[in-house]
């Protein structure tokens, strides 16, 4: 599962992310060992992501067709053990009632509510969600609003955001001038960073921002920070992202068992991501999507018991091997974010 579409350039140009892991069948297994008992209450990642998987291979079927026949593989059929990840798939669609914490950023909302920070509590931490993105969708405060209350702990709740308008500072329990703006930073090349770039300008298609879009007076402009190359990576410099990744730290960025890590195909988008309707009762996505989130996990996660890491020594491994500059640096005055139309129409 990853960011990349089935095209030459996502595999020979553009830098992508990938999350792959092998399940064994069963039936080609000499025992089915028996599986350790959770603790009440404790999150069964095996069974969540076996039923995420079914319900999303489901969604993207033709009318009363069944993936097991169109595809010829059944899920079942595998031995399904050992998962630390949790998937987040989005379904066009409008969803609500049972179907409300599916999805798109409820579904992560959903999981960072059963997955809280274990190691201080949220309001002594004030989180920050940093996005690296290569196409960018219709923002405005609002929308960034709603994605914060799904991706960062503590930042408001949905009752919150059903009632921000009527609730005073003190009833609410935050600050409501904690703008969403002052808690996203946006990673997106800068126009300077592409026409220098390895492949040159041309190759950049992948890189979307309308400018109709950037030039809305209700665009956040000032949540952008550079693509950089890491500097422990020298074969990523000047090259063109196309992953897909946030991350969720605190404002220093320290990578701890507490950080938050997706990535996938979700662009910063509510069409990847869905937009509320309805009082805030139901969600409107308009794109199928999917991606892997690493929760707030403690130490001792079954991933160190495999690996000998524990999940801020896997979250650095991982920070570390991207493609990109973390913590990022913010625009500089006279920075402005590429925008592929206005180059080759100008």
């Amino acid at each position: 599962m990853g960011s990349g579409n089935l095209t030459a350039g996502d595999w020979i140009i553009w830098s992508n992310c990938l999350w792959f892991k092998d399940f064994p069948k069963k039936s080609e297994m000499g025992f089915i060992p028996e599986k350790k008992k959770l603790n009440p209450g404790e999150f069964d990642f095996d069974k969540d992501f076996e039923d995420s998987l079914k319900n999303f291979l489901a969604s993207l079927m033709p009318n009363r067709a069944k993936y097991t026949d169109l595809l010829d593989v059944n899920i079942d059929d595998y031995y399904i053990s050992d998962v630390d990840i949790v998937l987040i798939p989005s379904v066009p669609g409008r969803h609500k009632d049972q179907d409300f914490d599916k999805y798109g950023h409820r579904r992560v909302a959903s999981i960072v509510k059963q997955l809280y920070p274990t190691v201080a509590p949220a309001k002594k931490k004030k989180y920050v969600l940093t996005y690296q993105s290569s196409s960018i969708g219709a923002l405005d405060e609002k929308f960034l609003r709603e994605i914060c209350s799904s991706f960062i702990p503590g930042y408001m709740t949905l009752d919150e955001l059903k009632n921000e308008k009527k609730l005073s500072k003190k009833a609410s329990g935050i600050d409501l001038g904690d703008s969403a703006t002052r808690r996203v930073r946006l990673i997106f090349p800068s126009k300077d960073y592409v026409e220098n770039c390895t492949e040159g300008a041309q190759y950049s298609g992948c890189l979307i921002l309308a400018p109709e879009t950037y030039n809305k007076e209700s665009f956040p402009k000032d949540i952008f920070y550079q693509f950089q190359a890491p500097e422990h990576y020298a074969f990523h410099e000047g090259i063109i992202p196309h992953l897909k990744v946030w991350v969720v730290t605190d404002e220093s960025g320290e990578i701890d068992d507490d950080t938050i890590i997706y990535f996938g195909s979700h662009n910063l988008s509510p069409s990847a991501w869905g937009r509320y309707e309805k009082d805030y009762t139901q969600l409107s996505i308009a794109n199928s999507e999917l991606g892997v989130l690493l929760p707030p996990m403690k130490g001792n996660t079954l991933y160190r018991l495999i690996n000998y890491l524990g999940s801020k020594q896997r979250k650095q491994k991982l920070i570390n091997s991207l493609s990109f500059k973390f913590p990022p640096k913010k625009y500089e005055k006279n920075q402005v974010p590429w925008i592929f139309r206005l180059h080759f129409t100008s």
